[in-house]
């Protein structure tokens, strides 16, 4: 089941690495929502540009809490049209397991070279 979520993440996003979150920012929207803004050291990065580390910007309903802990993971992202990088929704994060490690060692060459189709990033 955590696997399929995983594939499913890899094959609709732009960007997939582990990394540990250093920092949260958080600001209030005219419309209401609240902007976080990650930053991330970059452990590895499987598909998309290298980075040594990433910002990403995470748009939620007001008083919706953020989580987050310094503990690395894996994260999917799309890459807007002006090159900044973009939390796609839930199910985009995921934490190192033995069954999601060994998929990525698996396909870690094929990862490099996968072209996303029409995903969550459109």
């Amino acid at each position: 089941m955590e696997l399929d979520g995983f594939r499913k993440a890899v094959n609709s996003a732009d960007y997939l690495a582990k990394v540990k979150i250093i920092k949260v920012e958080s600001f209030q929207e005219v419309d209401g929502s609240q902007r976080h803004v990650f930053t991330a050291d970059v452990v590895t990065t499987y598909k998309g540009s290298t980075h040594k580390q990433i910002s990403y910007e995470m748009f939620v309903e007001r008083g919706e809490d953020v989580m987050c802990n310094s503990a690395p993971i894996y994260l999917a992202l799309c890459k807007s049209l002006n090159g900044s990088y973009y939390w796609p929704g839930t199910g985009s994060e995921f934490k190192p397991t033995p069954v999601i490690n060994a998929w990525i060692n698996e396909n870690r060459v094929s990862l490099k070279l996968a072209r996303t189709p029409a995903g969550w990033c459109d």
